[in-house]
């Protein structure tokens, strides 16, 4: 027939009139990756706990060229479905642990040291606790062995893991965090697991489960042989781990108040973060308050000279405006502003450590790094650090002191060479904890139209630790030519 003949349809037609496949989902599945190197002695039991487990996991067992009988022990439960990975050198723990997870098939990886033992149920507990957008769940530690104590892990909101470790190395991983987070790392030769927890905690809020790991203790573990030393280690461990992790946000507003003096600060500002010699990336936030095009035009072509310094450079449309008919209109509206542009940069500042430094506020060269050392230093670092810097409308005063009986502030005339506790100072360069100072600024204090009081008033109030270092002496810039110090 050839009129209204039906031609035969092609198989490209049959393919369009299909329903489209669906995506491949991998089922969840767990793989837990022994990691170990001559620990023969005790590897049996570790390999029985990970194959006993309440829900069924993968195991694999990564051997980091053990001369003792490991690889045989570990061979022996090959009929058990245990895959058994061999390297002729000696790589590390870190490198073992990756070398299991490349292997693994599971879309969750936990990690155990082959000494260490999982309860039946500790895969289980971990699991309940997993959701969709948790990047890791932890749980507590028990020893055994050598000595017997129970290691409690606080609900992750009042650990402060910045402050002290208490994520062990077998946290359950959701994989992508996992490998999003940068896998394990060996930055100073030990504390592994709290690296990991920290970049891994970027990713969303880990979660607790009510799993306890048996953490053996004997005279050959590492721990055990760091124990003996364990104060004077952790001392000096602590802060090593702390700057290497730290990332670190610089935030600025810039009025455009100041328009000749920008390339000298942003000069400044650069070269001082250059000298903290961090080994991760450090971003840059300007919110852009002048409201013209040629101040903007400006900062791009200068920032733009600092791209080797910063891994991010973002200038932010700011255009707030205020108006006033008085000098206390003007401080209060000074001061909402202020708070305004504080919440505004808390937002947009990523790192986990924040450096405000205002426009007109010429840092030294050793700023950057020796705030960074005050801020991660001692067994509890404090909450934040500040230079020292003049008022411009009381020359003789720094901005910066104590509050006295009756919340009334009294500013330092001098500053002396000591490290200083204060009760509030300002936000010309203060530096400080993003997890453990108050996450939003309000704009007065006692009445007073003081952002930066008031927020200091809130930190102390939760006992928390404000240092003022003399040792960053700043300039404050009245005019380009004229930079009181």
């Amino acid at each position: 027939m050839v009129g209204n003949a039906l031609w035969p349809e092609s198989d490209r037609t049959h393919q369009q009139n299909r329903p489209s496949a669906q995506p491949k989902v991998r089922e969840d599945k767990i793989s837990i990756v022994i990691a170990a190197r001559n620990n023969a002695l005790f590897l049996a039991e570790a390999i029985d706990s990970a194959l006993n487990q309440s829900m069924p996991c993968e195991v694999i067992y990564s051997d980091d060229c053990s001369f003792d009988d490991s690889i045989d022990i570990a061979n022996s439960y090959h009929d058990q479905g245990v895959i058994t990975l061999e390297t002729p050198y000696h790589i590390g723990v870190c490198e073992a642990r990756n070398r299991g997870a490349e292997q693994a098939t599971g879309n969750y990886l936990l990690f155990l040291d082959g000494d260490d033992i999982l309860p039946p149920d500790y895969v289980k507990e971990h699991w309940e606790t997993m959701t969709p957008t948790t990047p890791f769940v932890y749980g507590g530690a028990e020893a055994f062995g050598d000595f017997t104590t129970l290691w409690d892990a606080p609900e992750w909101k009042q650990g402060q893991l910045w402050t002290r470790n208490f994520v062990n190395t077998s946290a359950l991983w959701n994989r992508q965090a996992f490998e999003t987070a940068g896998r394990w790392q060996n930055k100073i030769n030990t504390m592994w697991d709290w690296d990991l927890a920290l970049r891994g905690a970027r990713l969303g809020a880990p979660a607790l489960s009510t799993a306890i790991l048996k953490y053996r203790q004997h005279t050959s573990s590492w721990s055990a042989n760091i124990q003996t030393k364990y104060e004077k280690r952790q001392e000096i461990l602590l802060p090593q781990m702390r700057r290497s992790c730290a990332r670190l946000s610089v935030g600025s507003i810039i009025s455009g108040r100041l328009a000749e003096f920008f390339p000298q600060w942003i000069s400044a500002v650069a070269q001082s973060v250059k000298l903290i010699n961090s080994t991760e990336p450090v971003e840059l936030v300007l919110l852009d308050n002048s409201r013209n095009e040629n101040m903007l035009s400006m900062m791009r072509t200068e920032t733009n000279r600092y791209q080797n310094t910063f891994e991010t450079i973002r200038i932010i449309p700011h255009p707030v405006s205020f108006s006033y008919s008085n000098e206390k209109e003007r401080r209060n509206q000074v001061a909402k502003f202020m708070a305004h542009s504080c919440n505004r940069l808390n937002v947009e500042m990523r790192g986990d450590v924040h450096w405000l430094i205002e426009d007109d506020i010429l840092v030294p060269l050793e700023a950057g790094a020796n705030l960074m050392n005050q801020l991660t230093d001692g067994w509890v670092p404090p909450n934040a650090v500040s230079g020292c810097y003049r008022s411009r409308h009381a020359e003789s005063q720094f901005v910066g002191g104590h509050f006295d009986d009756y919340h009334l502030v009294n500013a330092f005339t001098e500053i002396g060479t000591e490290i200083t506790p204060v009760d509030y100072c300002g936000t010309g360069c203060l530096m400080f904890w993003k997890d453990r100072t108050p996450r939003y600024w309000d704009s007065h204090y006692q009445h007073a139209p003081a952002h930066d009081w008031e927020w200091c008033a809130r930190v102390k109030k939760a006992e928390g630790e404000i240092l003022m270092l003399p040792s960053v002496h700043c300039g404050h810039v009245k005019t380009p030519d004229e930079i009181l110090y």
